[in-house]
C-alpha cells in the first residue's frame, strides 16, 4: 500500500456514499445534505490533528454581523469554545476560526454565484486579532467542496467569468472536487505566490509589475488531478493550517463601548 493509494480509495468511497445517499435521500435534499455533511466531517476528523474542531453552525463577529450558516467550519479547539454549544446550531467567534466549508452536490453556475456570495459575506467579517500574536496567518479560508462537477474545461469557463472581476479576498481559496480536479484562488493563493504581506519575498517580486503582472493576469490554478486530487487537496489544506498558527478569540473585542472607560462602572468592596 503507498499513501497515494489510501487516499484514492477513500476519495472512491466518498463519491461511492455520495452517490448511494443520493439514492436513498432522493426525496428529502436537507437530509442527503447533512449526511453528505456528514462524510466530510467525518473524514476531516480522521485526517486533521485534534486540536482542530470540526463542527458547524453560525459564525459571528464583534460588530454585531452573523455568516451564512456554515456547513463545515474548522476552528481552534484548544483556544476557544462556541457559544450555545450545547444547542444545535452554536455560534463561533471569527477570531476562532481557520476555515469555513461548503459542501455541495454538484457544481453549476448558479451554485457557485451561491458559494461566492456566502465567500464575500464571511470573508468581510470583522477580526479582532488577540494582543498575543499566535496567528502567523491572519486569513481564514473559504472552501467549496463539491461531490460532482463539469469537465475541467468547462469549469475553468466558468470560473473565468464568475472571477473576472472579483477581488482577491472574495474569492473562495479551494473549490474541491475529489477524483476531478481543485482549483486554488484567493488569499490562498496569493499568500503561496506573493508571500506573507510585508516579507522581503513579497516587497521583492512586487517592486517588478512585470512579474507582479504575470502572476495576477489569471488569478486562479486548477489542477486536474482525478484520483489524486483529494490527497493534494489535503496537503495544501493541512499545510496552511499548520502555517497558520493559533487562533483565539478575546473576549474583551466584544465588550460594549461602555465597559471601555474606567468612568463607566464602579467595581463594589
Amino acid at each position: 500500500m503507498s499513501i497515494p493509494d489510501y487516499f484514492k480509495n477513500i476519495s472512491r468511497r466518498l463519491n461511492s456514499d455520495s452517490e448511494e445517499i443520493r439514492s436513498f435521500f432522493s426525496s428529502h435534499r436537507p437530509s442527503a445534505g447533512s449526511n453528505r455533511e456528514g462524510l466530510i466531517v467525518d473524514f476531516l476528523n480522521d485526517h486533521l490533528p485534534k486540536k482542530y474542531e470540526i463542527s458547524h453552525g453560525l459564525i459571528f463577529s464583534s460588530e454585531g454581523e452573523f455568516s451564512n450558516q456554515a456547513d463545515i467550519v474548522i476552528a481552534d479547539k484548544h483556544n476557544n469554545v462556541p457559544l450555545f454549544s450545547d444547542r444545535n446550531e452554536p455560534i463561533w467567534l471569527v477570531e476562532a476560526i481557520f476555515s469555513l466549508i461548503e459542501v455541495k452536490t454538484t457544481l453549476s453556475p448558479s451554485v457557485l454565484d451561491d458559494c461566492i456570495s456566502k465567500c464575500k459575506r464571511f470573508k468581510g467579517l470583522n477580526r479582532n486579532p488577540s494582543d498575543r500574536n499566535i496567528e502567523k496567518i491572519r486569513d481564514s479560508l473559504f472552501v467549496v467542496w463539491a461531490f460532482d462537477g463539469p469537465s475541467p474545461e468547462s469549469f475553468k469557463n466558468t470560473i473565468v467569468d464568475k472571477y473576472k472581476d472579483l477581488p482577491v479576498e472574495q474569492t473562495p481559496d479551494f473549490i474541491i472536487v475529489p477524483g476531478k480536479y481543485v482549483c486554488m484562488a484567493g488569499q490562498y493563493r496569493e499568500l503561496c505566490r506573493l508571500g506573507q504581506k510585508g516579507s522581503l519575498h513579497r516587497q521583492q517580486i512586487e517592486s517588478q509589475p512585470e512579474a507582479l503582472e504575470r502572476l495576477n493576469q489569471r488569478g486562479f490554478e486548477i489542477a486536474v488531478l482525478n484520483e489524486h486530487t483529494l490527497l493534494a487537496s489535503m496537503v495544501w489544506l493541512s499545510s496552511w493550517l499548520h502555517q497558520a498558527g493559533e487562533r483565539y478569540a478575546p473576549l474583551t473585542k466584544y465588550l460594549p463601548a461602555i465597559l471601555e472607560s474606567d468612568s463607566d462602572y464602579q467595581l463594589l468592596t
